[in-house]
């Protein structure tokens, strides 16, 4: 179906533009998505009105309703629930929001939840739209609510700074790929030329097209990089796969991956922000490796810096001939499109991410054939997310041993973490793979902030797991994080003090998955609003160890029958929660015990 209708978008609308699009660029011109509207696009483009509502109603952004003269949004994610989880509350009050309709009783005024604006070192975070201008800003500075709070009685749209995340670079130069040219201005092309970049690009081409693909697929098979988006498979051997791949329509694809939700992660948000040509240049290089000439960048909305900065870099990377025809006078071709996203984590899957540019529904696709085969419109496709594709000039320019030498076991190279605010220094850091836990929150972080003790620690996202202090010494490494029933995922590290109800953390993750769920799979779409359902049960006060043996039952069932890793690994953090912090279910079941399925579960 999904053919038909791609096909339908290409004979109606021409190939360079989808449905999506349509929408997206009615929601950015203030313009309602009611059903009135959606019939009209649907009868000026010839499409059925069917697919036009099943895409605008899958995403966040185009479905929302009618738009306040202000919408303010607070962030739910796990950092900024650490940083203050009674600010919408407060806000709610102090404004008069009608729980219900989420509106001031003019409803010139809305309030919402967002979850993760990429600032979770300067938690809490909100963002607000007037006008069509989206900000992000901190609730974090003294009196900063109660002057927003002000400000919003007097009808005045906020107008703060938008914050920003400290950065540490590797104490060891020699494990410096990442962030060299943080703070140096390189978000511009002359300076970040002058620093360096497009270097490995000229290189490689000087070397003539078909050599300079090779060298480069060389180099990165030779560091062995692994994905920085969370899968952890070998980079090169993707890339050696969709170089090789049949290609019918002649046309082989590079996405970039950008479209980072993660909780507590901003890695390539400040990637994107600080380096963009980084980024860019890592595409090229991936381009020139698989014989690709088209490209999309997909960006999470959320991100209104890093888009304004990403889409000055790709204007200035066309301008001065690092994009679009004969590159540097060699005859490599090749352009990209930045795309944005509209507001659905499951577009961090890969598969997903690819209908969504097709202008389809996004949902999962089952696998195989994988995208490196059969991706983008059946074409080959590489789909690399954000810091591997950054990881690729460095690694080309100073040789994929280089890169190598570092690491531990079968997880090499420098790893770029981000840390929360319950640290001592919260921040993004550059750390060669095999660094603890504990050298990581308690050396580089500085150890917990004023007045907080450390209680757990979740690392990669929503789907990471929860550990304990005697797991501190975990590796930052795929393979140790999987020993315990853990997850490295894309790194991003949210710290637990003491007084953060866990049990409240886990019912907020299974309520994440059920939002986020792209409905194709029953254990997820199900699976997930059941949990939500016996957590909401547990800390209601109405909970047994019924309600917790279900839930390992209901986890297991997710585990092993979920399409994708969305509900596949919902599981973990609550697995762990059962494991390792069994006394937080006590304070609502004073019996509670592990149920006896969840060890199976870290077996498997």
């Amino acid at each position: 179906m999904s053919k038909n209708l791609i096909a339908l978008q290409n004979k109606f609308l021409g190939r360079g533009e989808t449905i999506y699009d349509r929408l997206a660029n009615m929601r950015d011109e203030g313009r309602p998505l009611d059903d009135a509207a959606l019939a009209e696009l649907a009868a000026e483009t010839g499409l059925p009105k069917a697919h036009v509502r099943s895409v605008a109603k899958f995403y966040d952004e185009l479905r929302r309703g009618e738009a306040a003269s202000l919408d303010l949004r607070i962030c739910n994610g796990e950092a900024c629930q650490v940083a203050d989880a009674g600010l919408r509350a407060r806000l709610e009050e102090a404004l008069g929001i009608d729980p219900l309709t989420g509106k001031s009783a003019d409803g010139r005024l809305s309030l919402g939840q967002v979850t993760c604006l990429g600032y979770c070192s300067q938690g809490p975070n909100a963002l607000s739209v007037s006008e069509g201008k989206m900000q992000v800003f901190s609730l974090a500075p003294e009196g900063r609510e109660e002057e927003l709070v002000r400000g919003l009685e007097e009808g005045k749209a906020p107008a703060f700074e938008e914050p920003r995340n400290a950065f540490y670079r590797s104490e060891d130069p020699g494990g410096r790929f990442l962030l060299e040219r943080f703070g140096k201005g390189a978000e511009v092309l002359a300076k970040a030329k002058e620093l360096g970049a497009y270097g490995a690009l000229a290189k490689a081409l000087e070397r003539g097209i078909q050599a300079g693909g090779q060298w480069v697929l060389d180099e990165i098979q030779a560091s062995e990089i692994r994905g920085r988006g969370g899968a952890g498979f070998p980079a090169g051997l993707k890339l050696k796969t969709v170089k090789e791949a049949p290609c019918r329509g002649g046309t082989r694809y590079v996405v970039c991956n950008a479209d980072e939700g993660d909780a507590g992660a901003y890695i390539d948000k400040e990637l994107m922000e600080q380096d963009p040509h980084a980024v860019l240049e890592g595409m090229l290089l991936a381009a020139l490796a698989v014989g690709a000439s088209e490209g999309f960048l997909y960006l999470r909305k959320e991100y209104p810096r890093a888009r304004r900065r990403m889409g000055r870099a790709v204007d200035e990377a066309r301008a001065g001939g690092y994009l679009g025809g004969n590159i540097l006078g060699s005859g490599f071709s090749f352009d990209l499109r930045i795309v944005d996203g509209q507001g659905a984590y499951i577009c961090g899957e890969e598969t997903s991410l690819l209908r969504s540019l097709e202008g389809v529904p996004a949902q999962v696709s089952p696998k195989p054939p994988f995208p490196a085969v059969e991706g983008y419109k059946g074409a080959p496709t590489l789909v690399q997310n954000v810091e591997t594709l950054a990881a690729f000039p460095g690694i080309v320019e100073r040789g994929g041993a280089t890169f190598a030498a570092l690491g531990h076991g079968r997880s090499r190279g420098t790893k770029l973490v981000s840390l929360n605010s319950a640290v001592a220094r919260p921040g993004l850091y550059e750390v060669e793979l095999g660094l603890s836990l504990r050298e990581l929150i308690f050396d580089r972080a500085g150890g917990m902030a004023e007045g907080r003790t450390f209680q757990a620690v979740q690392v990669g996202g929503p789907l990471g797991g929860i550990f304990p202090e005697s797991l501190l010494d975990t590796k930052l490494d795929f393979e140790d994080f999987a020993a315990h029933r853990g997850l490295l995922g894309h790194a991003g590290v949210v710290v637990y003090p003491e007084g953060v109800d866990l049990v409240r953390v886990g019912r907020n993750l299974m309520a994440f998955c059920a939002v986020e769920s792209c409905g194709k799979c029953f254990p997820c779409r199900i699976g997930s609003l059941r949990g939500t359902e016996l957590f909401d049960r547990i800390l209601g006060g109405r909970g047994s160890q019924a309600d917790l043996d279900l839930l390992a039952e209901l986890d297991e069932t997710m585990l092993y029958g979920s399409l994708c890793a969305l509900g596949g690994a919902i599981p973990t953090p609550i697995d762990n929660l059962m494991i390792h912090f069994i006394e937080s279910f006590r304070k609502y079941i004073p019996d509670a015990k592990t149920p006896e399925r969840v060890f199976r579960h870290l077996e498997a």
